[in-house]
């Protein structure tokens, strides 16, 4: 019986607590990563407020991918952004827009009597992320292009929209990756 005042057992190692040595190091360590200016957030552009992302387009017979992808760009950006969505395009400090450019689906492995085993399913999208207005340079810059691909086996009950998600889940994480402030300015590259 367990109760309030229990007794140790002898063989059992006693519990080692952190030295001084221990916590200075801590201390330190803690120190330099508040003083040298590193920040564990993502460097988000903080003249942006606030983001408007029509419905994507689509170019392919495929459906509903733009609207999947959409979405979830959008719960993306409010989940992992300091940025607000707006509905309205005059609200905005910036504009979100993207085209599916195809959507493609491709056997790898098939069995014996023909049928599929093992598939890919392909996306491929193209993005543009614009002030409002757009800036001289940003009216000439060519969208951002981005593919992504995700391997499924029909036999365990995967299907082609279970993959048709995925690829868009790992799409929207690329694009807000995209919206975070690059290390470099347009002066550089001049």
């Amino acid at each position: 019986m367990f109760g309030l005042h229990q007794r140790r057992d002898p063989a059992a190692p006693t519990p080692r607590r952190p030295t001084a040595a221990a916590w200075a190091l801590l201390a330190l360590v803690g120190l330099a990563a508040c003083g040298c200016g590193y920040s564990f957030r993502a460097p988000y552009d903080k003249s942006v407020r606030t983001v408007y992302v029509p419905m994507f387009k689509s170019q392919t017979f495929t459906r509903d991918v733009e609207k999947m992808l959409t979405e979830m760009v959008q719960k993306e950006i409010g989940r992992r952004t300091p940025y607000r969505l707006v509905d309205d395009v005059d609200a905005a400090d910036t504009v979100l827009t993207g085209t599916i450019n195809f959507v493609d689906k491709n056997i790898v492995v098939e069995s014996p009597f023909n049928l599929p085993r093992q598939l890919t399913r392909t996306v491929n999208v193209s993005v543009n992320w614009v002030h409002n207005p757009p800036t001289t340079t940003e009216k000439t810059r060519a969208p951002t292009i981005i593919s992504d691909t995700v391997n499924f086996v029909p036999e365990i009950g995967e299907t082609s929209l279970t993959a048709t998600y995925q690829v868009c889940q790992r799409l929207a994480a690329q694009i807000i990756d995209m919206m975070e402030q690059p290390w470099y300015t347009e002066e550089d590259l001049k």
